[in-house]
């Protein structure tokens, strides 16, 4: 029994090569709250009894995790019961389970629970799909007399957008863009239109950030209650650190994610996936429900300055796009070629 209650704290305590059999009842490990109840760990035992009330394994609370590395957990009339071995409730996450499980299942959310990896049968974990629901994430497309970059929405005062002029691209055709900023007022920068996952109540975000102020840029988004909540902040430490967080998110809103940015910084690849797990920047994968993509086949329509006589009166086409909105100069009513 590992409980908690409000005021009180049940964590990291260790428990191995032991085992649990015969007259066990209702419940063979029980992890509760409210209070703080994880990392708790069980390692190289084993769970048998031949069936329980509830659960052979109990895990229930926002504060609560438990551990189970190399267990083996068999429920021999479990099966005609039809009763998971082990039951996570929703409010539960960061679970890591492993070893052997037999004759029946168990019952969890695997999207927060992604160390979930029993050897056995009758069920199988999940690992979240590493697609970046960030569109443009490469940053093409920036609008330097605008200050507007396609797919993103940017809010705030006393900032410039431009391109880096630096050639140590972070990943492939991934632009560096540079934010200068006149004061330490809020600037954000949050996707436009991003994706819904209603399967989804944890998400994972984050973005490579270069700056020597600290705490220049946070990862922010709205929590599970419904209040903002924020990552650690860059160290300024005028090196290339990435800055993101982990967390559930109220399913009727979803998670609202941005970036909140107070001082000058460069940024590059940022990243968005549903579920609990590390972070994938640089990944923009393609799928076959359909995809949107910013660089070469993208089917975007881009504006072409006309060209300098200097430079021969050659039009030069960005590879940004593909399809080209062009005025001939001087204006004629001639078919431009």
């Amino acid at each position: 029994l590992l409980s908690a209650d409000e005021f009180s704290v049940v964590n990291s305590n260790r428990f191995h090569d032991g085992g649990m059999n015969g007259a066990i009842t209702d419940v063979g490990v029980l992890a509760e709250g409210p209070g703080a109840c994880n990392d708790n760990q069980f390692q190289g035992m084993f769970i048998e009894p031949p069936s329980t009330n509830i659960a052979h394994v109990y895990v229930s609370g926002s504060k609560t995790n438990v551990q189970l590395i190399y267990v083996r957990l068999e429920g021999t009339e479990m099966l005609a019961l039809q009763r998971p071995l082990i039951i996570v409730e929703d409010n539960s996450y960061g679970n890591v389970m492993n070893g052997m499980l037999g004759h029946t299942n168990v019952q969890a959310d695997f999207n927060k629970n992604p160390g979930i990896t029993f050897a056995t049968n009758k069920m199988v974990g999940l690992q979240p799909a590493a697609n970046n629901m960030f569109w443009n994430a490469a940053f093409h497309g920036l609008d330097v007399s605008g200050q507007s970059v396609p797919g993103w929405v940017v809010s705030g005062s006393n900032f410039h957008l431009d391109l880096s002029l630096t050639e140590e691209l972070l990943y492939p055709d991934h632009n560096i863009i540079n934010i200068t900023k006149d004061d330490e007022t809020v600037f954000k920068l949050r996707p436009e239109h991003p994706p819904r996952s209603h399967i989804h109540s944890f998400c994972t975000f984050g973005i490579y950030a270069k700056s020597t102020t600290p705490n220049s840029i946070s990862a922010a988004m709205k929590y599970r209650s419904g209040s903002t909540i924020a990552s650690s902040g860059h160290s300024g430490s005028g090196n290339w650190e990435f800055v993101g967080m982990s967390s559930e998110f109220a399913q009727s809103t979803g998670p609202l994610a941005y970036f909140s940015i107070t001082g000058s910084v460069e940024l590059s690849a940022p990243t968005f996936t549903y579920g609990q797990g590390p972070a994938t920047p640089g990944s923009e994968f393609m799928s076959s429900s359909g995809a949107r993509m910013s660089g070469l086949l993208s089917m975007n329509l881009i504006d072409v300055s006309a060209p300098k006589t200097e430079d021969g009166g050659h039009w030069v086409l960005p590879r940004e796009g593909n399809v080209f909105d062009i005025s001939p100069i001087p204006p004629t009513d001639e078919p431009c070629t």
